[in-house]
């Protein structure tokens, strides 16, 4: 996980932006598993919307932080999507990903870094409007945050290609060059640069598709997006 102070930086900012569900439940995301993600020759960073607070806020032992909670185990669909997701990327896709034990699941869950754009927690279904006030609002925070992960791979998990056209534009000669997301011509994913590093857009997780359908598109993905 990233510093306190840096979350505590996104939450005064949303404070003083006074954004929508500022005052919600702030979610700590980041590096999972430091020692695992750093010594991986793929450095993987997932990129998602918001966290869906659901019921899990009003337990006492609430941790607010992915870096605890998937520690130990793979938690819920969410969880499950990236555990198969990470496997195959640091693997190289091997097809018959339904034998991968509970063992390499975690430990590939344990060997990715993730964060949302909207570190306050949200619901099921996020708000397009928010999202985007949020991306708009603390890019360069967010792009601080990525640079200080190191990633070599980048996966959006928007679907929608603003999001990622909003988040890696130019917003100074340090921070960023404009990203421009090219989509492939199946429609389902789509690739693009920045400061040199591939960024692919895909589905989220909890998509409504089937779990080997997305396992197989995001190989697609994986190869279009590093064929320049």
């Amino acid at each position: 996980m990233q510093p306190t102070s840096l979350f505590d930086q996104f939450s005064a900012l949303y404070t003083s932006e006074k954004l929508g569900d500022h005052d919600r439940p702030i979610i700590k995301d980041g590096i999972i598993h430091a020692p695992t993600f750093e010594k991986q020759s793929k450095r993987i960073l997932f990129i998602a919307k918001e966290h869906n607070l659901g019921t899990d806020g009003g337990s006492p032992d609430f941790a607010a932080d992915y870096g605890v909670w998937w520690q130990n185990y793979v938690y819920k669909r969410f969880a499950h999507r990236l555990s198969e997701w990470a496997y195959g990327i640091l693997n190289d896709f091997p097809e018959d990903f339904h034998s991968i034990s509970k063992e390499e699941r975690l430990e590939a869950l344990r060997s990715i870094a993730l964060i949302n754009v909207k570190k306050s927690s949200g619901t099921a279904a996020a708000n397009a409007a928010i999202i985007a006030a949020y991306i708009a609002k603390s890019k360069a925070l967010l792009q601080q945050q990525i640079m200080e992960i190191r990633p070599t791979l980048i996966v959006c998990c928007f679907r929608y290609d603003n999001y990622p056209n909003d988040l890696f534009g130019e917003t100074d000669k340090i921070l960023g060059q404009k990203i421009e997301m090219k989509k492939h011509s199946s429609n389902l994913y789509s690739r693009g640069l920045w400061n040199g590093l591939p960024v692919i857009n895909f589905f989220h997780p909890s998509a409504r598709k089937s779990k080997q359908f997305l396992y197989t598109e995001l190989a697609n993905a994986l190869s279009y997006a590093t064929d320049y």
